[in-house]
């Protein structure tokens, strides 16, 4: 087949989802997210400068003022939570005694700590910008440093919220401290944002690294066996209702065949969260719903007053490592039963869920190799080769980062070899998938 007759093919399946139209003569256009309430997801007037933080045209700087000693203590004691204040600047803006502290799981590390920046540690209705919080993440996994800012751009190209990224410097008391990711938090700011509302209940699923994997397996009735851990409450912390995510878990494991599908997309919306699961097939990550130690990496939020739950993506850091030929049936067809995602397990005995899915990836296939004018490269190509040139003179600059220059090169031609032979490969075990 050849290429044109290719993207001709894919694109059929983006309007086979509703995921285009003025996107196919804009291949660059991130489209934007769908509202689970149908409300606005423009921002409201005066949030130009929220906008402009997370603008991705540039790499940024942002400058952190604190007692030396203090960020001495934080690095020796990079495993630990404990927030330091300190004093934050951004072009000509500065916020005082806001809170950082050390985060990350596997990304943890004494020499470059990714931060948490809280603006409202000390001061609950303190914000910079609209904002009460943000993330940088340090990229100590990813020698490109543009895994997750590629993939999130992907989620939102298919109409999927998803956190806004961009790239800075950091310096901390006029040091050079490396480049970082600027990543939005998903927080109720950011649910208000994609969703439309922010009164509902937000976790975030925080799998502990030393706790058996977890499939969405029935664990009882008791709702302690969720919640806190794994799912952790982000609001309404002193009455998080479990109670809905033990429903969920039973509806995905207690119901019949017959009954499955209506019991289910009552508390989520399968042909949705299928989308969800298909982008990150498709950008190869093995760390996230789908992942080779059970779930991880995104939250889940109700909605006020309903059952249904919308889930939010998060870190992909690990994205693009299973290689451009990666089965889309990795750890659904092709692991022992209990090594399998119970959801995902039955969602693939509905036909029209099946359908969905492969229809979701094909649609994946085409964004990511979408023309421009005058530049026949497919989108992911284009936005690799970008973002790998942008942040290259601040990548070799970075004395901190743990691998050489060399592995950022290497990295970033495994990259553009990803991003040029993933699609085909995915329509093609689509097409004998169906």
């Amino acid at each position: 087949m050849t290429r044109a007759r290719t993207i001709l093919c894919l694109t059929a399946a983006l309007g086979a989802l509703g995921i285009v139209g003025a996107a196919a003569q804009r291949p660059d256009r991130v489209l934007p997210i769908q509202p689970i309430l149908g409300v606005p997801t423009d921002p409201p007037a005066g949030a130009a400068s929220e906008d402009a933080f997370f603008d991705d045209s540039v790499v940024h700087e942002i400058r952190l003022t604190m007692n030396s000693r203090d960020w001495q203590t934080l690095k020796d004691n990079f495993l630990s939570n404990t927030y330091y204040p300190a004093d934050f600047r951004w072009r000509d803006q500065t916020v005082r005694n806001i809170g950082i502290r050390s985060r990350g799981t596997g990304s943890r590390s004494s020499t470059k700590p990714g931060l948490r920046v809280d603006f409202d540690r000390y001061t609950a209705t303190k914000k910079f910008l609209g904002l009460k919080s943000f993330v940088l993440r340090n990229n100590v996994q990813d020698p490109s440093g543009i895994r997750e800012r590629v993939s999130m751009l992907l989620f939102r190209r298919v109409g999927l919220p998803a956190p806004r990224e961009a790239h800075t410097r950091l310096y901390v008391n006029d040091q050079p401290a490396g480049l970082f990711t600027i990543v939005e938090s998903i927080d109720k700011d950011f649910v208000q944002r994609a969703v439309g509302e922010d009164s509902g209940y937000l976790f975030e699923y925080d799998y502990p690294p030393d706790a058996a994997p977890y499939y969405f397996e029935d664990r009882g009735d008791d709702p302690a066996q969720y919640v806190p851990q794994p799912f952790q409450p982000q609001t309404h912390e002193a009455d998080a209702r479990p109670e809905f995510i033990v429903q969920l878990v039973q509806a995905i494991n207690r119901s019949s065949d017959a009954l499955f599908r209506s019991a289910t997309d009552e508390y989520l919306e399968l042909t949705r969260w299928l989308r969800h699961v298909a982008v990150e097939v498709f950008i190869g990550d093995y760390d996230g719903f789908l992942g080779n130690v059970g779930m991880n990496n995104f939250y889940l939020y109700r909605l006020d007053g309903q059952k249904r739950f919308v889930i939010l993506p998060w870190d992909k850091s690990e994205a693009f490592q299973a290689g451009p030929s990666s089965s889309i049936w990795h750890n659904v067809t092709d692991v022992p039963e209990a090594r399998t995602n119970r959801l995902m397990t039955r969602a693939m005995r509905e036909p029209d869920l099946y359908s969905a899915f492969l229809n979701a990836l094909e649609a994946c296939a085409a964004s990511a190799v979408e023309p421009a004018e005058g530049d026949q490269r497919g989108w992911m190509e284009r936005e690799v080769q970008h973002e790998a040139d942008q942040v290259r003179s601040a990548t070799y600059a970075d004395t901190l980062k743990p691998f050489t220059n060399q592995d950022f090169e290497d990295e970033v031609g495994d990259l553009l070899e990803f991003a040029r032979a993933r699609s085909a490969a995915v329509s093609a075990e689509v097409a004998s998938s169906r």
